[in-house]
């Protein structure tokens, strides 16, 4: 078969459908000697990526979401007449008339209207909300079937639109076969010379997008200070994608006076994350409309405990491997943060269950489920 996958969150700015899409084709390499595979990517996406000769990389210079993306890729797909397109996002060519195949990470632009238009002039704003509450849905229907990472993503799917059960498939996404090796000594030395980074730290990985919930998290955290002197030493470090929500977090850093706490770094590479990791004292994710949650499989790899929502994807994907909060409730978010740093046979219990829980998620499992959708329904 001639299978065309939409890939083109592989860019030079890391986000996590571009860590889904990398992962993903290696995974199908790995796996699949047979079919070939015309992948379409961003001109500036320059990591290596290990792929078989039976995968052709074509450059494709197009925002996902984009005019030329709705509008002009179906005339590159039809040079290439692939037997159906797998796009790796809920946007699709309106002119492409062949089997189509998308993921669906989360329901966010739908379900969050403060990240769809929020910080964008208007009328961009309103140009957005009408683009999404057109595109998102007018892509479910044409899809021939659709990829849930999540049961929750799923359910919110069916809730948005109950026919669409009947189509969706849940592929749980992977985590990364290194995830848990120890990482280099050197690298979280230049880390810490670098960034001024304390030695005690709780971690945040992710970006400034309201379902990422930093606001509340960083209350949250000033409240944990407060309940004792013993941590007046603990820094939180934010491994950070700026965009334009950047200004609320800094507003409220500010206004805590939590400037001497608080490292935001711009993303870094997975070597230098899993150092992040491992040296943290947590990871702190109490995220809001989340559709799978890498970081919590990444830091668990790595042995280091979990406080995280107990919204969405996140208790189906971390089990009862993590300590699950209310992320509105910034009392109670506090104390979890204090349990999960000071009681010792809480975190001895955090990090063996973590340690399990990552043993559920593999991107060879995700590969073969998804063989199983190309050849068999596609």
């Amino acid at each position: 078969m001639k299978i065309a996958i939409d890939a083109r969150y592989l860019t030079r700015q890391y986000s996590g459908i571009g860590a889904y899409s990398e992962r993903l084709l290696e995974a199908l390499a790995l796996q699949d000697k047979t079919n070939e595979y015309f992948c379409f990517i961003q001109p500036d996406y320059t990591r290596p990526i290990n792929l078989r000769e039976n995968f052709h990389i074509i450059r494709y210079g197009a925002p996902p979401l984009s005019t030329k993306t709705i509008f002009w890729l179906h005339r590159a797909l039809r040079k290439i007449r692939p037997d159906f397109l797998h796009s790796l996002f809920p946007v699709f060519p309106v002119f492409y008339k062949g089997k189509l195949l998308v993921t669906v990470h989360d329901l966010q632009p739908l379900l969050m209207k403060e990240w769809t238009g929020g910080k964008r002039p208007f009328p961009i704003s309103a140009l957005y909300e009408i683009f999404y509450r057109w595109m998102y849905p007018y892509t479910f229907q044409r899809a021939n079937w659709l990829i849930a990472v999540s049961h929750s993503t799923k359910d919110a799917l069916s809730n948005l639109m109950p026919a669409l059960a009947e189509k969706t498939i849940v592929v749980h996404s992977g985590v990364e076969p290194d995830a848990a090796e120890s990482p280099d000594p050197d690298i979280m030395d230049a880390l810490r010379k670098r960034y001024s980074l304390p030695e005690r730290y709780i971690l945040f990985v992710g970006s400034t997008r309201p379902n990422k919930n930093v606001p509340a998290m960083l209350r949250a955290f000033d409240l944990f200070l407060k309940m004792g002197e013993e941590s007046r030493d603990i820094g939180f470090v934010m491994v950070l994608t700026k965009d334009r929500f950047i200004t609320d977090i800094t507003q409220i850093i500010r206004q805590k006076k939590l400037q001497p706490h608080i490292r935001i770094l711009e993303p870094v590479n997975q070597a230098e994350k899993r150092a992040l990791y491992h040296h943290a004292l947590l990871l702190f994710f109490a995220t809001k409309l989340e559709g799978f949650g890498f970081p919590v499989l990444e830091a668990q790899a790595q042995g280091t405990p979990v406080v995280a929502s107990q919204n969405d994807s996140l208790p189906e994907i971390s089990g009862d491997s993590a300590l699950l909060v209310d992320p509105d409730d910034e009392k109670v978010m506090a104390e979890a943060l204090w349990n999960a740093v000071y009681d010792k046979k809480l975190r001895a219990e955090l990090i063996e269950r973590g340690k399990s829980n990552t043993a559920r998620f593999s991107w060879e499992k995700t590969a073969r489920q998804m063989l199983e959708i190309y050849n068999h329904l596609m």
